[in-house]
């Protein structure tokens, strides 16, 4: 008999972006298109947080905006760890396995997983543990003000991993980032021995919507220049200080590479330099990778970074650190992925891409964009992730 299986995560929620939601918007368009009828997500036409998220965010008031912000992120963090209600959107019993994508998402409903009687799975997908993503994401006065509340917010972590009767992560290698900030992971995955299972992520394959010339005329970028690519969040741990750190060095070594930089210019900012260019949040990041000479991709800590396979699908070189998921690709098989441990190494590999020539960089490019289709094609995924979530 077929096993009914529950993804948690409200699908109204999806959307082609980064992390669980990116990773199941993907994956639930394949499994629909494969007619998979036993694996569902809950449905909802919309979503409070949503709607609360958008009337926040649309106020002018920048003071009131930000005491808003505070008092929800108070609010939920409070009822989180000390609220009454922690009861799943829909009835667990009616579902062979369920399977979570964030510990809070566990956490959040853990009284209705104290009967049940299911098997429970999770994939984490963050950079970092869950509730030190929450806190480094906190105002500096939640804090100072606040710290006697969000320094219990490790019991997410703690539930969520030893409630879990498996646990799947992309590769051994995301699971750096849990030994490096969490003391007890590796007693948590002693006690787990045997419960851990690994899926490579995939995803779908990317298009530019501009050619290349398009993009190079939209930034005023000469035709003969080198250009460098980022696209992510301006935060520490994706090393958005590091690259900019990066940056000073290259562009003072080398007149004709620029950067284009997409993201939201928050909490940190971009460089004041011409060949600095930031282009803030866009909805087709694809046309400016696809633009680009080669990606970086800085990571302080990192899981499984979907951009990674999103640049892979485009065919583009890509200089990563050495780190994380991004350990995975440091073989034979990535011919076009280089990674590095340090900045000098970081600029060395940018001048050796710089110098090389026409037709070993269009190799690099082909193995990258077969790479992609062998192995992280949202197809393969699919059939990958049904193969393995049935089998639990």
């Amino acid at each position: 008999m077929m096993k009914n299986i529950l993804v948690y995560i409200v699908d109204c929620m999806m959307s082609p972006r980064g992390g669980k939601l990116g990773y199941n918007y993907f994956l639930k368009k394949e499994l629909d298109n494969l007619g998979v009828t036993n694996i569902h997500y809950i449905h909802r036409e919309t979503s409070i947080n949503q709607n609360v998220n958008s009337r926040i965010h649309s106020l002018k008031q920048d003071r009131i905006k930000n005491f808003l912000i505070i008092l929800k992120s108070v609010y939920r963090k409070f009822l989180t760890l000390y609220g009454f209600n922690h009861k799943a959107l829909v009835d667990l019993n009616a579902y062979d396995t369920v399977h979570f994508h964030s510990t809070l998402d566990m956490y959040n409903v853990r009284d209705s997983l104290k009967g049940y009687k299911g098997a429970v799975v999770l994939t984490s997908h963050t950079p970092t543990i869950q509730s030190k993503e929450m806190y480094d994401a906190l105002t500096s006065w939640e804090k100072k003000h606040m710290n006697w509340l969000y320094k219990n917010l490790i019991k997410i972590d703690e539930y969520a991993f030893r409630r879990a009767d498996y646990i799947v992560f992309p590769c051994p290698e995301a699971e750096e980032p849990y030994y490096n900030n969490w003391p007890e992971y590796k007693a948590v995955k002693e006690e787990k021995k045997g419960k851990y299972l690994y899926l490579l992520t995939g995803t779908k394959a990317r298009v530019a919507k501009l050619s290349k010339t398009e993009v190079r005329q939209l930034y005023s970028i000469p035709d003969d220049a080198f250009i460098i690519c980022y696209v992510g969040r301006h935060n520490e741990i994706k090393g958005y200080d590091q690259l900019k750190l990066l940056g000073e060095q290259i562009l003072q070594e080398a007149p004709n590479i620029y950067f284009l930089i997409a993201g939201r210019e928050e909490p940190l900012h971009g460089l004041h330099h011409p060949r600095w260019i930031e282009v803030g949040w866009t909805s087709d990041p694809h046309s400016l990778i696809n633009a680009s000479d080669v990606f970086m991709l800085p990571n302080k800590e990192t899981y499984f970074d979907l951009v990674m396979l999103e640049v892979l699908s485009l065919g583009k070189i890509i200089i990563a650190s050495y780190t994380g998921g991004n350990k995975y690709f440091k073989s034979s098989f990535a011919k076009g992925v280089f990674t590095y441990s340090k900045l000098e190494e970081a600029a060395q590999l940018i001048h050796n891409v710089y110098d090389m020539d026409f037709e070993l960089k269009n190799e690099l490019e082909r193995s990258n964009k077969l790479l992609f289709e062998q192995c992280f094609s949202l197809e393969i995924f699919a059939k990958n992730y049904i193969q393995l979530i049935n089998s639990i």
